[in-house]
């Protein structure tokens, strides 16, 4: 189901940083292109949000292969996996595999034993919103990175079922959790990039609270502590 819910974001109220395992993600058809971010947890392989699959478009991968050096994009042509459950469901949760390893040290898979309070979000975003706060969409060449609070996401729960009826059935049988911290938002451009703590993921950028405005509302994380989503990362990567 498309919704504006599944529309790619970026992050607001973020600082230059660096994150080698970040994958920049292209959809790339004529005279068009997506942005979608992703991250590296193997030599091969990107864990991205579902969504920023689109039919009938290449898909390219932006990584630094070397600090300081430019970086190199290479083109995914393997089928991607996207997690299906056992009613035939599919949840915003895809892996992409690369035609080469990539030599870059991948992000660590979480150990649930521990659930952080406070995850790191990251993308090529813009970084403020516009007048009044309205939502402005544009890139940065440079990635931008965020400390964002993991928050109770009863309040997003309720703002789909109220003001997105068609796209929370689709919601409520996936798994996610919630952020959200003062003038900090993710916003068009930066599905699919990591939530990660001390170089650990613990989720996948997958939909903001608001669509027209910055900071109002929590944004979701696909929950890699789900031992569904677990269990199928580690055996499609093993």
């Amino acid at each position: 189901m498309s919704t504006r819910l599944d529309l790619q974001k970026r992050i607001v109220g973020g600082e230059p940083c660096e994150r080698q395992y970040h994958v920049k993600l292209r959809a790339a058809a004529s005279g068009s292109s997506n942005l979608c971010g992703g991250t590296l947890i193997g030599g091969r392989w990107v864990l991205t949000a579902a969504h920023c699959l689109k039919p009938g478009r290449s898909m390219f991968a932006e990584l630094v292969l070397h600090p300081g050096n430019p970086a190199e994009e290479l083109q995914i042509t393997a089928e991607p996996v996207i997690y299906t459950d056992k009613d035939d469901r599919s949840h915003d949760i895809m892996l992409l595999q690369l035609p080469k390893s990539s030599g870059v040290p991948p992000v660590a898979l979480p150990d649930c034993g521990y659930r952080p309070k406070m995850v790191e979000i990251a993308g090529h975003a813009a970084t403020t919103g516009g007048p009044g706060d309205k939502r402005r969409p544009s890139a940065s060449p440079t990635l931008h990175c965020a400390d964002i609070n993991v928050v109770d996401c009863k309040d997003l729960v309720n703002t789909l079922q109220k003001d997105f009826p068609k796209a929370y059935p689709v919601k409520a049988y996936q798994h996610w959790f919630c952020g959200q911290t003062p003038a900090k938002d993710i916003c068009y451009g930066d599905s699919g990039g990591g939530a990660v703590y001390k170089d650990t993921i613990y989720g996948v950028i997958s939909f903001l609270g608001d669509p027209d405005y910055v900071c109002r509302r929590a944004a979701a994380f696909m929950d890699l502590c789900d031992p569904e989503y677990a269990a199928w990362i580690n055996e499609s990567i093993a």
